[in-house]
Formats: structure tokens, C-alpha cells, sequence
């Protein structure tokens, strides 16, 4: 009987999950691009096809983004119609408890999980990408009609504004003991423009400026171009020297440029976890990696926590308030979780709590929140 029980549950909670998910995926495209449709016509031409594939590299993200949300609207409409229907009443006159309803979807919570993490980690960095590289291959070609120099066909990461708009830095990355500005990042990485290198010395003492017009990665090498040098060190001569070429030996590599300038939401585990292991590479403290990192190890958890939280609202809102009441209590449970999470992810980022602490503890803090409510519900 659990089994087919299960299975009903189960389908339940799939069917309501894949209808919330579309709606609110479909509503998330819809204010995007009202909000970025002059910018996508702008940078590819007035072309519905352009709009379709701003929609389509967008939606793995808008999909990862409102999963949660979308998870727990379905366990809430699942769960509240079974109490409506008197379902979980009659499970009860059979011997079975609340509890073992709910451990039959924890299956389901998980598959979903471990579709949710696949989603961000996988397919989110590529589209990501994909659209940042179609994005950069539009702007070298408007730099190239300019005027401007810009390899053909070269993804461009514009870091700093165009001229007239207001000032605003490029990316600051840091290098063992060296720190780098770089205004341009071309060619998926692969060429820098605008580059200026902070040397510090063994005892943290700034010692020497190189500014550099470009910087090519090749070979496995970095070349600088139209170079100009500036000793800082005690007995120099303070006057800046001027090379051709010169090279630059830094640990970056191109993968490092492209991932440092993405969002860290966009980011796979892999490459979160590569700026974490090398504390001394990164535009950002070591917290910020190593937050993100224990965040998304948490990611296929959130379904089973969404799941969780519904359970006492549908159970027991039913009785006292009526199905919309209860609704309206778990959604607005939904949301104070997920500003809690972000508050909470936001401190661990700047270092203030351990990263530990900031992305499992949301989590744990509402998942006692929901057991003691069911407890105290169903009275054992």
C-alpha cells in the first residue's frame, strides 16, 4: 500500500511542481524581456529571432533561480489538496501516519534536487557563457565598426563604460602578491586590454608598476604590449621606462578571466572550487569562493526543505484558516527563507560569519522551524 501511496504522492507533487515551474519561469521571461528587450535590439538588431534567443540562453537560469520557490507552491497545493479531499484522513483510518506520507515524497524531493543542482551547475555556466560570448561577438563587432581595434570575431568582456557614460572601474584580480586592473577582457580571456600590475615585494611592499596597452595569451604565455614600467623601490629613479613586449609570468590563464568577471551564481562547482583551493587567485576574498562553494553542495537539498516547510502550513492552516490562508502563510514562509538566505550569504561573502555557517544555516534554522510546527500539529 506504501507503494502505491507513493507513487500517487509523488505524481502529485510532479504534475503541480511542472505547471508552478512554468508559470513562474514563463512570468520571469516575460519581465526580463520587457526589461532588456531595447538593450537586446540595441546590441543585435531589431530581429524577433534575437529576442527568442535572449529568452532561450535565459531560461536554464530563470528555471534555477525559481525552482525553490516553485517546489514549495507544489508541495503546498499537493499536500493542502490531499487535507481537502480528506485523503490524509483516510491514510490515517488505514494505519498510516502524516509522516510516512511525507517520507514517501522524499524520493521525489530528491530527484528533483538532483535535477536542480545538474541545472545550475551544468547547464546554467554554459548558457551563461553562450551568452556572454554571443553578447561579446556584438560588441567587437560595433567596436569594429567604430573603429576601434578588436580581433574579428573575438568575444569581448567590456569591463569598463563607453565613452560619455559615468566612470566605473573594470575588474580588480589578484595574483599571489601582485593585484591587476583590467579594463577589456577579449577573446574569451585570451586578450587583455587596458592592464595595470601592482608588484608587491616579499614583505607586502609595493615595489614595481607595469602598465601594460595589452596583454595576449599564447602558447601558454603571457606577452605584454606597449609597456611602461615604473620602478618604485627606494633608490630608483622613479622615471618609467617604456618596452615593446615584455613577458608576464602569473598564474591566471584565461578560463580564470572569463569565470572572475561572470556571476559566482553562474559559476560550476568546479570553477567555484578551483578560486577557493588557490586563496592567492581571484578578484574576491577566499570567504566569497568558499560560500558559494558551500552553497551550491546545498542546492539539492532545498527541494526536501520546500517540502518541509509546506507540510505543517497545508496540515494545519487547513483546519483554522481555510486553504488560502494557507497558501498565503507558506508563501510568505518561502520568501523570509530566501531573504534569510541571502542576508546570511552576503556576511559569509564579506567574511563577517564562517562560510559554514552562512550557506547551512538558513537551511537548518527552517528546517527545525518546520519540525516543530508539524510536531506540534500532529502531537507526537
Amino acid at each position: 500500500m506504501i507503494t502505491t501511496v507513493g507513487r500517487y504522492a509523488s505524481r502529485s507533487l510532479a504534475s503541480h511542481l511542472l505547471m508552478t515551474l512554468l508559470g513562474c519561469v514563463a512570468l520571469l521571461e516575460l519581465l526580463d524581456l520587457l526589461n532588456n528587450a531595447d538593450d537586446v535590439i540595441a546590441r543585435h538588431g531589431n530581429h524577433l529571432s534575437a529576442l527568442a534567443k535572449y529568452a532561450g540562453l535565459r531560461l536554464p537560469d530563470q528555471a534555477s533561480f525559481i525552482l525553490p520557490f516553485a517546489a514549495l507552491i507544489a508541495a503546498l497545493l499537493t499536500l493542502a489538496k490531499f487535507a481537502r479531499d480528506n485523503e490524509i484522513l483516510a491514510l490515517k483510518a488505514s494505519g498510516l501516519s502524516f509522516y510516512r506520507l511525507l517520507s514517501t515524497l522524499i524520493p521525489v524531493g530528491l530527484v528533483i534536487g538532483g535535477l536542480h543542482f545538474l541545472l545550475s551547475d551544468q547547464v546554467v555556466p554554459r548558457t551563461a557563457r553562450a551568452l556572454q560570448t554571443w553578447d561579446a561577438n556584438a560588441e567587437a563587432d560595433i567596436m569594429g565598426a567604430s573603429g576601434d581595434p578588436a580581433p574579428a570575431g573575438a568575444g569581448v568582456v567590456q569591463l569598463s563604460p563607453p565613452p560619455g557614460a559615468a566612470a566605473q572601474p573594470g575588474i580588480w584580480v589578484r595574483d599571489s602578491n601582485s593585484f591587476i586592473h583590467i579594463d577589456t577582457i577579449l577573446n574569451e580571456g585570451a586578450d587583455l586590454r587596458g592592464l595595470t600590475i601592482f608588484e608587491r615585494g616579499p614583505t607586502f611592499i609595493l615595489e614595481q608598476r607595469i602598465k601594460a596597452k595589452r596583454a595576449v595569451y599564447l602558447d601558454k604565455r603571457w606577452t605584454l604590449t606597449d609597456v611602461e614600467v615604473l620602478e618604485i623601490g627606494a633608490g630608483q629613479s622613479r622615471k618609467p621606462t617604456q618596452y615593446f613586449q615584455l613577458p608576464w609570468k602569473t598564474s591566471l590563464t584565461p578560463n580564470h578571466l572569463v569565470d572572475l568577471a561572470a556571476d559566482p551564481a553562474t559559476l560550476s562547482l568546479g570553477d567555484v572550487w578551483r578560486f577557493a583551493a588557490r586563496p592567492d587567485v581571484g578578484s574576491r576574498p577566499v570567504d566569497f569562493y568558499e560560500t558559494w562553494l558551500q552553497r551550491k553542495i546545498a542546492v539539492p537539498l532545498t527541494t526536501l526543505l520546500m517540502i518541509l516547510l509546506a507540510a505543517p502550513v497545508a496540515q494545519g492552516l487547513q483546519r483554522h484558516g481555510g486553504i488560502g490562508a494557507g497558501l498565503a502563510v507558506g508563501v510568505g514562509l518561502g520568501f523570509l527563507y530566501f531573504v534569510a538566505e541571502g542576508l546570511l550569504l552576503t556576511l559569509g561573502e564579506t567574511g563577517v560569519i564562517p562560510p559554514t555557517v552562512a550557506a547551512w544555516s538558513p537551511m537548518l534554522l527552517f528546517a527545525a522551524v518546520g519540525v516543530g510546527a508539524l510536531l506540534r500539529i500532529e502531537g507526537y
